[in-house]
């Protein structure tokens, strides 16, 4: 097994991890086990019996739910899960992080895109995700396609910065304790222009009224969950927002960026006002005498200048004074 995990303790800045017989272990004495009778090291995991994920036959109840969803909504599960896939825009030999990777359903569907490279496969849920290592585990392995599995918090990703050229949610991202954490840690960990594609249940708005819209938020109110736009990083281009399943589940893709929107604040305005728009939001003066504003806006114009030009020439002139 070639260690590329990072601690999760914030002290350690992200050290890497190096392998010991019983788990890993960072250069500060932290030291991550391994599940039982496996190299699947635990960085975090729900408490046993917390919920219907973190108990034994939870992969089970897992598939009993997902065979109700393509019924019923008239598609079969390879039909979504390359749809989705398909929206990551892989190729060969990439590496790829899948957050919530629950039983794994997703990953042969992954490795066929791939051919080759690497998958990360994390959950919170170890009872879940050891279900992901005993059905898919062999299977990869035998294929040109390199997974590793993790328990532990998508909240608080055991790797580096700009280890991954893609990375992938379905199902749970609307449970989470702090959504944006969660999407914040993919970003962080994606590389500059790979994608993230984040899908869950969330009814499209124009169906949300509709009487089938309340049937389903009746019977799930997980469906009432909207799509999560607000808490995406301010640096994400490229976003789309679609739906699948009849419109009940959004998806999210947008491409990973490290530098800020590209959008000057300092070009000046033409007109009565004048100005930036950083001096229009940095510069408002409070408590001004509405006559006193009158006069010098009604001067500026006389002048034949904006109001700020006037404004900064006459504080310029008072300096001069001074």
């Amino acid at each position: 097994m070639t260690v590329h995990y990072c601690c999760t303790d914030v002290a350690c800045g992200r050290a890497w991890l190096t392998e010991e017989a019983a788990g890993l272990r960072c250069p500060n004495g932290h030291f991550y086990p391994f599940a039982a009778g496996s190299q699947v090291p635990v960085f975090a995991c729900e408490e046993e019996g917390s919920n219907e994920y973190a108990i034994e036959n939870a992969a089970e109840i897992h598939d009993n739910a997902l065979r109700w969803v393509f019924r019923t909504f008239h598609t079969d599960e390879a039909t979504l899960r390359k749809s989705l896939i398909g929206r990551l825009k892989l190729a060969k030999g990439q590496t790829i992080l899948v957050t919530g990777a629950g039983a794994g359903n997703d990953l042969p569907y992954l490795a066929e895109v791939l051919n080759a490279g690497v998958v990360y496969a994390q959950d919170i849920a170890l009872p879940m995700l050891m279900s992901a290592v005993e059905r898919h585990g062999n299977a990869l392995s035998n294929s040109d396609v390199e997974v590793f599995f993790s328990a532990s918090d998508a909240s608080n990703l055991p790797f580096q910065n700009n280890q991954f050229d893609a990375a992938y949610h379905f199902g749970g991202i609307n449970l989470f304790p702090d959504v944006g954490r969660g999407i914040a840690e993919m970003d962080r960990v994606v590389k500059p222009g790979g994608r993230i594609v984040i899908c869950d249940e969330g009814i499209a708005p124009w169906i949300r009224s509709t009487e089938v819209g309340k049937i389903l938020l009746n019977n799930n109110p997980l469906y009432a969950y909207e799509a999560p736009l607000a808490s995406l990083p301010a640096m994400a281009t490229n976003v789309n927002l679609s739906w699948e399943l009849s419109g009940c589940f959004y998806v999210i893709d947008y491409v990973v960026s490290k530098t800020e929107p590209n959008i000057d604040i300092d070009v000046p305005h033409i007109g009565r006002r004048g100005g930036t728009m950083r001096t229009r939001y940095f510069g408002v003066l409070e408590g001004i005498d509405p006559a006193l504003k009158a006069r010098i806006y009604a001067e500026a114009e006389k002048r034949g200048v904006s109001r700020v030009a006037f404004i900064e020439q006459l504080l310029g002139r008072d300096e001069v004074q001074s």
